[in-house]
């Protein structure tokens, strides 16, 4: 194999893509920094509002197509089918463009008719709305990277270089001394996805089949796209974009300032809930050959190793803020001190994740997608009916309080739905208990030694 061959391997080795997500969000961390110091919280609230009603709204528009993409498009390669890998590619393409035209329309026409709104406010809300067009390329196209194995542009364009590109430009303006406003931030940040949604589409162009946009010949196939697409739509906003719904759920009962707080400690909570999703998604690949065997053994020990260290960092983590919470938070800005508790709840709720195992995994492992889509709807219901009562209550510890909930009903009845479904449990409570039931049985089997009769 040729250094250049080695290379590309080593790039697109799952190591090295795991190494770009960790990389980017630590380049992640330290653009909120930026964007706290250079913005102040009013302006930070801003910001965070309109990029998660975007990241939000893309992933609702995409309508699932790039959730499922990898699975479509990867199957139609194996079978050497380019004519419907590329009627694939453009049936989701004008369904998803589509879409996101008629939603940055109806986001516009909300901005600026929306009584109480300043017009810094609207012109951000509204680029939020355009924005769905470049979101919709890049969540597409990048997922069509995947089924084609073209793993570099399928993690690294949103995972690594928007992250990357985001920083430079937020450092470049507070280097040159420029006025960040929330406006401001959001045109960067929407430049930025138009680009590479423009680079990865070209690139795309070039190495896929062509791209058909006529429908497809079979009705019932595009039913069939659709349908399995908004199957998983819901959970894909859940599961993805939490941070993103979280936030855009609570922007209607708190203030500007108050959403920059709680933004941002959801943010860093999420940062540790990062650790534990590739915890949980490292031991997917044991657990899919675990239950495809029938081995429930060896899908527990999986579970277990999806759990310990993703709870002993959550423990971690909340001892530091315990302690070391308001000078640590205070180091971005004065406003931020107060948001130690509400950041204290937030990581309490990704130790729950944690000691939930991989049940999410399982579940989806299992096949029925209905469940998934049920649990995650009636997860985003919840979450804004806590918003609304304990928001307005509460402020930054009322919003902190509503996730915590939501993740307790969420990791609850996914392990109900589990034991319904008859599967092995993966959960801490249930393997914890399940031991001690093995170890029970065990002992009554072998029962109590005698002592042999000296006779």
């Amino acid at each position: 194999m040729t250094i250049l061959g080695k290379l590309q391997r080593l790039a697109t080795s799952s190591a090295a893509i795991m190494a770009s997500r960790l990389a980017g969000a630590g380049v992640g961390f330290l653009t909120q920094f930026l964007l706290v110091k250079l913005m102040g919280s009013h302006e930070l609230g801003l910001f965070y509002g309109a990029s998660s009603l975007a990241a939000v709204l893309g992933v609702i528009v995409s309508q699932g197509y790039p959730q499922i993409a990898a699975r479509f498009v990867g199957r139609y390669r194996n079978k050497n089918n380019a004519a419907l890998a590329g009627r694939f590619a453009g049936h989701a393409m004008k369904e998803g463009l589509l879409a996101a035209l008629l939603a940055a329309a109806a986001v516009t026409l909300w901005a600026y008719t929306w009584p109480g709104i300043d017009p810094g406010e609207r012109l951000a809300f509204a680029m939020a709305g355009w924005m769905l067009l470049a979101i919709v390329t890049l969540n597409i196209m990048t997922n069509i990277a995947g089924g084609m194995r073209e793993f570099i542009l399928c993690y690294m364009p949103e995972g690594l270089f928007r992250p990357i590109l985001f920083f430079v430009a937020i450092g470049a303006a507070g280097i040159g001394g420029f006025a960040l406003s929330g406006t401001a931030a959001m045109a960067t940040f929407g430049l930025i996805t138009a680009a590479l949604a423009l680079i990865v589409t070209a690139i795309m162009i070039w190495r896929m089949p062509p791209i058909r946009w006529k429908a497809p010949a079979h009705t019932p196939l595009a039913w069939r796209w659709r349908k399995e697409g908004w199957q998983i739509v819901m959970m894909a906003v859940f599961t993805n974009f939490f941070a993103d719904v979280g936030i855009l759920v609570a922007v209607p009962f708190l203030s500007n300032s108050e959403t920059a707080i709680f933004g941002l400690c959801l943010k860093l909570a999420l940062l540790v809930g990062y650790f534990v999703q590739i915890g949980q998604q490292m031991v997917v690949p044991d657990m899919a050959d675990a239950r495809h065997a029938g081995d429930d053994e060896k899908l527990r020990a999986a579970a277990w190793r999806s759990i310990k260290l993703p709870s002993l960092l959550c423990v971690a983590a909340f001892a530091i803020i315990y302690v070391f919470g308001d000078p640590l938070l205070r180091q971005f800005g004065p406003e931020f001190a107060g948001g130690r508790t509400a950041l204290l709840i937030l990581i309490a709720a990704q130790f729950l994740r944690a000691g939930a195992g991989p049940g999410v995994h399982l579940l989806t492992l299992s096949g029925v997608q209905g469940i998934n889509m049920g649990v995650a709807l009636s997860s985003l219901l919840l979450l804004f009916l806590t918003s609304a009562i304990l928001c307005p209550m509460l402020g930054v510890e009322g919003a902190a309080l509503s996730v915590l909930i939501v993740y307790a009903y969420w990791l609850g009845v996914t392990a109900l739905a589990l034991r319904y479904l008859k599967e092995p449990a993966v959960d801490l409570a249930w393997l914890v208990l399940g031991q001690q039931r093995r170890r029970r049985a065990a002992a009554l089997v072998s029962g109590p030694r005698r002592r042999s009769d000296p006779r």
